[in-house]
C-alpha cells in the first residue's frame, strides 16, 4: 500500500558544444545545397539526402528530455528526442544499488573508481543532482539524475545503508 510511482521529466540544457555542432551541421547542409544548385546537379541530390539525414536523425538529438519512471526503488530512464521519439536508455534496480548520494559527495569517491558515468540530468550548474552507483554483470555504472526530495527519501526506505541524504565533504 505504500507504493510510490512517479514520473519526472527533465529538459536537457543545450551546451555550447551542442549549439556549435548544430550550427555546423546546418551550415554544411546549406553549403552543399547551394553548390548543387549553382554548379553540379548530382551535388544537389547529395545535399537533399544530407538535408533529410540532418532533419530526421541529427537535429532531433539536440532537443533532449529525460524521463525518469520511478516505481518502488527501481528507476527507468527514457530519452525523448524533439518531443516525438522515445528511446529507453537505462534501467536501474534497487537490488543492484551500491550507493546513492548527492553529486560531489565524498561518500562517492571510493565507488566511482572504474565506474562508467552516465549523465541523465539537465546539465544546469545549480541543479540538485544525485549520483547513483549500480553494480552490473561485469562493471559499475554511475548515473547522475535530478531527483526530487520525496523520491530520495523513498529510496532510503528501500536501502537505508546505501542512501546518503546529505552531502559529506
Amino acid at each position: 500500500m505504500n507504493d510510490l510511482y512517479q514520473e519526472i521529466l527533465v529538459k536537457k540544457k543545450a551546451s555550447a558544444k551542442d549549439t556549435a555542432l548544430k550550427i555546423l551541421v546546418i551550415a554544411v547542409t546549406v553549403l552543399v545545397l547551394a553548390a548543387g544548385v549553382l554548379f553540379l546537379t548530382p551535388l544537389l541530390l547529395v545535399g537533399l539526402v544530407l538535408c533529410f539525414v540532418d532533419f530526421y536523425f541529427l537535429l532531433p538529438q539536440f532537443d533532449l528530455e529525460y524521463e525518469y519512471l520511478y516505481v518502488n526503488g527501481d528507476i527507468d530512464v527514457d530519452k525523448i528526442m524533439s518531443k516525438s521519439r522515445r528511446k529507453k536508455v537505462a534501467s536501474f534496480s534497487k537490488d543492484n544499488l551500491e550507493v546513492m548520494a548527492p553529486t560531489g559527495s565524498a561518500v562517492l569517491n571510493d565507488y566511482l573508481n572504474g565506474a562508467k558515468v552516465e549523465d541523465y540530468s539537465s546539465g544546469e550548474e545549480n541543479a540538485s543532482t544525485w549520483t547513483l552507483v549500480y553494480s552490473g554483470d561485469k562493471s559499475k555504472t554511475a548515473a547522475i539524475l535530478e531527483l526530487p526530495d520525496e523520491l530520495s527519501e523513498d529510496m532510503r526506505r528501500y536501502a537505508p545503508r546505501k542512501v546518503y541524504l546529505r552531502q559529506f565533504s
